[in-house]
């Protein structure tokens, strides 16, 4: 655990009893350190609420002055039972610990508050510098819904008040990015209950920069050797026990349809069909790599409870390709896809520091989740680990991460407020091709079976554009932007104009507006500037007479007048450069 771990882990037991201290005969579950965080799970007499957190704050605050110690102390099971016996969640984990076979368990003591903990703490209570409780919200004891509804509270701390203060202003900035608040504003995607809970409706603006991100990874993995593919929505049920997502995954895929006695079902993942176009006629070593591509809509039933937007919903289209090539191939083809990512993330204006790769590995302790020969697992480890060790790319282990049939990647990309988003899931696949009996004639005529890599550098449509609408604020780039230019002539006496200058720039390709309302200029401005529409092309009588145009920008700065030619040609390549 993490220094900052640690002093989270701690604020989380000072929280529990400044709780106590409030709320005497408050039952208490379980605080444990978190990302960004922290929490304790409590179930109270009487509901408590926001409001009631400056109240708890006072309380712990006055704790930290105390300064008391954290003192491990290890009892019997007995001991344990005696010391909670007023707690039942703390004695159904302590139930837990006797069946793992625990002959005694560890206690943190301080002042006169115990609690069952592993640890680690800080030394006292005075070293929590900088802390912040944040929101109350409902949690199932243990995740189950079949379990007691608690009241979890959720807190923050840092290891100084600087790190705190730019904390709470990314939460804050969140706030106000908040993909479904600004997807509303700007009019990009729609939900409705009619159509079913998790299932995006894209409206014509937020369509716009759905096509613009899906020509440009057509545009960019066809010059990169990819061949494009279409698979249908639904498959067989035999199609995925063979790939084994029958029954390893079939909690996340919705219900089978019977049709003509068979089951059908809506596909999760798109590999599946593209392994069916691999194996619909021989293949000869002198094919590989065979790159195929397609934007495949999946469906995953996400539970109503994790439906966030367009972060996690049911229904996704993907920027999905599978890789089909030989081991000795096989390297250099995961390093390409590396370098892909790079090149997508950059020309979003990301730096190598603002991206980096978990690599998943299985949980040892968790060994019905996998299926697979350990040998293939450990091939494909060193395969992927070597590349991205050539790529340069910042990396860790994420224990429990991997796949069901084999260790995988995770890109992870930090946006411009400092939150954390996993976008992209890669895998080097030994094992399906086994599974599909993946085969090709090498140079000698023998079968050998092929290797998959799996990859979707800008994972779905939904998720990648959640994403950016947060780390953008809205305010796309101009290539990327529904409305790239809108006209805002001064009065009717000049529409005429600038009815020519829409003309000249529709016929061109830029998508542009005209607002022809009777609002004053400033109104036309300002609701220019709310929309996030890169550029305000303002017409009066003197622009006219002079053939050119004032230009302002949605944030607020004048570039002046320009002829028009020349504004059309540095808006050209703005687009083209993606800059």
């Amino acid at each position: 655990m993490s220094n900052l771990d640690t002093t989270r882990h701690s604020a989380s037991h000072v929280l529990a009893m400044g709780v106590l201290k409030l709320y005497p005969g408050t039952k208490l579950a379980i605080g444990p350190a978190i990302e960004n965080g922290f929490y304790y799970d409590f179930d109270f007499k009487n509901p408590i609420s926001e409001s009631d957190l400056p109240k708890i704050e006072k309380a712990m605050e006055e704790i930290i002055k105390k300064g008391d110690e954290f003192i491990k102390q290890e009892v019997t099971i007995k001991e344990a039972l005696e010391i909670e016996k007023d707690q039942p969640y703390k004695k159904e984990l302590i139930a837990d610990l006797t069946k793992e076979g625990h002959k005694k368990v560890s206690f943190y003591k301080t002042g006169e508050f115990f609690d069952l903990c592993a640890g680690p703490h800080l030394k006292d209570t005075s070293k929590i510098i900088a802390f912040k409780l944040l929101n109350v919200a409902g949690a199932y004891w243990r995740g189950s819904e079949k379990n007691p509804m608690l009241t979890r509270i959720y807190g923050t701390a840092f290891e100084n008040q600087k790190g705190l203060e730019k904390h709470l202003w990314q939460l804050e900035e969140a706030k106000k990015r908040d993909h479904r608040k600004i997807g509303k504003e700007l009019d990009l995607f729609t939900f409705s209950e009619d159509v079913g809970p998790g299932l995006p409706l894209w409206t014509p603006k937020g369509t716009t920069i759905r096509e613009e991100l899906e020509n440009w990874a057509k545009e960019t993995e066809k010059a990169w050797g990819y061949v494009r593919v279409a698979t249908p929505h639904i498959g067989k049920h035999n199609l995925y026990e063979i790939s084994g997502h029958l029954p390893y995954y079939k909690d996340d895929m919705y219900p089978p349809m019977n049709i003509d006695g068979e089951d059908y079902y809506l596909k999760g993942m798109n590999c599946p069909h593209h392994h069916m176009i691999y194996l619909s006629k021989p293949r000869s070593y002198k094919e590989l790599p065979l790159r195929l591509a397609e934007y495949g809509t999946v469906y995953r039933y996400e539970q109503s409870g994790t439906l966030f937007g367009l972060m996690r919903a049911r229904s996704i289209a993907q920027n999905d390709a599978h890789i089909y090539c030989t081991e000795e191939q096989a390297e250099e083809e995961f390093l390409n896809v590396l370098k892909l990512h790079e090149y997508y993330y950059n020309t979003l204006g990301f730096t190598k520091e603002d991206y980096k790769i978990a690599i998943g590995l299985p949980d040892e302790k968790k060994k019905d989740k996998y299926h697979g020969d350990k040998k293939l697992w450990y091939k494909a480890e060193k395969t992927m680990r070597s590349a991205i060790k050539k790529s340069k790319i910042t990396h860790k282990d994420d224990i429990g991460g991997a796949a069901f049939y084999g260790p995988k990647i995770d890109f992870n990309v930090i946006s411009s407020i400092g939150r954390e988003f996993g976008i992209s899931t890669n895998q080097l696949d030994l094992f399906m091709p086994r599974r599909f009996n993946l085969t090709y004639t090498d140079a000698k005529g023998n079968k050998k079976f092929a290797v998959v890599i799996h990859r979707a550098p800008l994972g779905s449509h939904e998720r990648f554009i959640g994403f950016l609408i947060e780390h953008f604020g809205g305010a796309f780039p101009v290539w990327l932007s529904p409305i790239q230019v809108i006209i805002i002539p001064i009065s009717d006496k000049n529409l005429k104009y600038a009815q020519k200058i829409f003309q000249n720039l529709e016929d061109k390709d830029i998508r542009v507006e005209i607002d022809d309302r009777q609002e004053t200029m400033q109104a036309k401005i300002r609701k220019a500037a709310l929309e996030k529409i890169p550029y305000m092309l303002i017409v009066g009588e003197r622009e006219e007479l002079a053939g050119k145009i004032s230009i302002r920008t949605r944030g607020g700065k004048d570039l002046g007048s320009k002829k028009f030619d020349q504004f059309l040609k540095d808006l050209k390549m703005e687009i083209e450069n993606k800059n």
